[in-house]
């Protein structure tokens, strides 16, 4: 449980376990139909319920000395591929701009050497930013881009986990403050908490399918393929000099 919550707070990933309401369901079919303030709140209500549970870290297991050591060093490397590559600075550097959403050089670095076997090609990483900055927009349009208190509230909790000797490793090795740290993925989190809350509207109001037995088919990572492809399909995408010079190229 430990290593879940480290991932958690190193890759952002969202997850959505919120439950889905078959009444509700079919009073939104149009899932581009505004929502009303009501909808809103509870929209991000529900996804608030999904990533920031009542935990108590008490409970959680330590792991041995040599299962710990060999966490430090795995923090130890990643924080050696981050250094010099996510910053501050690279955050105001702007390498695309997708439906107007933008993409940072530090988004860039930060998905470029993120893989455990490999480091994805140009090509994919472009598209995962296109993906998730697609949604981002859907979300943003629909009047469920995060608001201040919801991404304070998720750092918060983010916070409780920061005191792990492994993560105490990786920012050691970085080179970089837990103050640092939390401005430099505050936009992720922003980004991976818009994600969530369209999830949380398309499992509410979108047009789920259902298994054979009649039961919602549902994942941790639930998204409409059909949608996301509409949206890929429809976006604006505007590739900066800066980012032709990092190689990015659509």
């Amino acid at each position: 449980m430990r290593k879940l919550f480290i991932i958690c707070l190193l890759f952002i990933i969202t997850i959505l376990t919120g439950c889905s309401n078959s009444q509700e369901s079919n009073k939104i079919k149009d899932t581009d139909q505004a929502l009303t303030q009501s909808q809103i709140k509870e929209i991000i209500a529900a996804t608030n319920d999904s990533l920031i549970p009542e935990m108590d870290l008490s409970q959680v297991t330590k792991p041995d000395p040599a299962q710990q050591a060999e966490s430090n060093e795995k923090m130890r490397q990643l924080g050696e591929k981050f250094k010099g590559k996510v910053t501050t600075e690279n955050t105001n550097i702007v390498v695309a701009r997708i439906n107007g959403e933008s993409v940072t050089a530090t988004d860039w670095y930060f998905e470029k050497i993120r893989g455990n076997e490999r480091v994805p090609s140009n090509k994919e990483i472009f598209e995962e930013l296109i993906e998730d900055k697609v949604i981002s927009s859907a979300a943003r349009n629909l009047g469920l881009y995060p608001p201040e208190d919801q991404i304070d509230a998720y750092i918060a909790d983010q916070r409780k986990y920061m005191e792990t000797e492994e993560i105490t490793v990786l920012l050691k090795a970085w080179d970089i403050s837990e103050e640092e740290y939390f401005l430099l993925v505050r936009d992720r989190f922003t980004n991976s908490l818009a994600k969530a809350n369209w999830n949380t509207y398309m499992e509410k109001y979108g047009d789920l399918q259902e298994d054979k037995q009649g039961y919602i088919v549902k994942s941790p990572l639930w998204i409409d393929d059909d949608k996301i492809k509409s949206l890929i399909e429809e976006a604006k995408v505007e590739v900066t000099s800066e980012g032709r010079q990092l190689g990015i190229s659509y």
